[in-house]
């Protein structure tokens, strides 16, 4: 009899996962609020890639919004932010103990401070993917995976190469050797979700302003400072930029960069911190668990980031004004040379 897999949280990577792993056969539930699972329940998951809307992929999966009505899962894949992982693992400690393997696909790396402290056995993922929420079981993503997946220890090889055989039938998936570098190298890139936010960048278009582009790039050039000094090495997973050309975009002129920084800018698609702030008008986000976490790093190793401290006290101070309102560019370039 196969696995079977409980999806924990219907939105976007939630709802992208389930549908790509119920199209290889794999048996999925998923878990939400009674809203969304009666939604779910009535009209199934609708997932599209970003550059073919009008093409839906569509697939029924049975939807549960109490705990006590799920069936043991073998595995549960964990699709909620760093900020409730606590009092969901609670919940799922108490229904389903501590043994039930998990799959916890959270960025940054808070995810393996807390997990354990609930579970026994613990895969985390590295996602090489965007997706987004346009409504409730509607989801739209930037390319298929990849997935890099890795473990701390209390998994058997047999387990991670079981997960990811099954994961590989949906969805672009990996064992990564070396899961500290993978993730660190994802949080680099992560780190533009607050800077993204604050000027609501799916509303506002920033191509033509410089400034905008001289953050952006700065931001994550002194990421990449921050992990060189913490001893990560570079992991160029699915498609991210590498560390070379993240730092040649800050530090050569910008008439030479100009052409990809355009190219990629395009690529930007609205982040998870942005729906979290603007859609959901929500306070809490993945700024400490992403921006903050770095800004540790680099106080411990003695890394000048400037550019990102400044935004993320931009970022402390607007994301908990309700509602919100986007910052304007040049008001960040203010206080960021200031």
């Amino acid at each position: 009899m196969s696995k079977h897999y409980l999806v924990f949280g219907a939105g976007a990577i939630g709802t992208t996962i389930a549908t790509w792993l119920t199209h290889a056969q794999i048996n999925v539930s998923i878990f939400d609020k009674q809203a969304i699972a009666e939604h779910i329940n009535q009209h199934g998951l609708d997932t599209y890639h970003g550059e073919k809307p009008n093409i839906r992929h569509k697939c029924q999966v049975q939807a549960f919004w109490q705990l006590a009505n799920i069936p043991k899962p073998d595995v549960i894949i964990l699709c909620v932010k760093n900020y409730s992982l606590h009092g969901v693992s609670q919940l799922l400690c108490k229904q389903f103990g501590t043994d039930v393997l998990i799959v916890g696909l959270q960025n940054g790396v808070e995810n393996q401070s807390v997990l354990p402290q609930y579970f026994n056995r613990v895969i985390y993922g590295v996602l090489c993917f965007n997706a987004w929420v346009d409504d409730f079981g509607v989801v739209g993503y930037q390319k298929k995976g990849p997935i890099a997946l890795g473990h701390n220890g209390g998994v058997s090889e047999q387990e991670i190469n079981a997960v990811t055989q099954d994961f590989n039938k949906g969805v672009d998936s990996m064992i990564y050797p070396n899961l500290a570098d993978a993730a660190h190298c994802k949080i680099v890139i992560n780190l533009t979700n607050s800077l993204t936010t604050l000027v609501a960048l799916h509303q506002n278009d920033q191509s033509q302003s410089r400034k905008f582009q001289k953050l952006l790039t700065r931001m994550t050039y002194e990421g990449v400072k921050v992990m060189k000094a913490a001893g990560f090495k570079e992991s160029q997973l699915g498609g991210m930029p590498s560390w070379g050309l993240m730092t040649a975009a800050a530090l050569l002129p910008a008439f030479l960069t100009r052409k990809p920084y355009l190219k990629n800018l395009k690529k930007l698609v609205i982040s998870s911190m942005a729906q979290d702030i603007i859609v959901n008008g929500s306070s809490a986000s993945e700024l400490e668990s992403i921006n903050g976490y770095v800004i540790q790093l680099a106080e411990k190793y003695n890394i000048d980031i400037p550019i990102n401290n400044a935004i993320y006290s931009i970022c402390k101070e607007a994301f908990n004004q309700q509602p919100f309102t986007p910052v304007s560019v040049d008001a960040i370039w203010k206080k960021v040379k200031a």
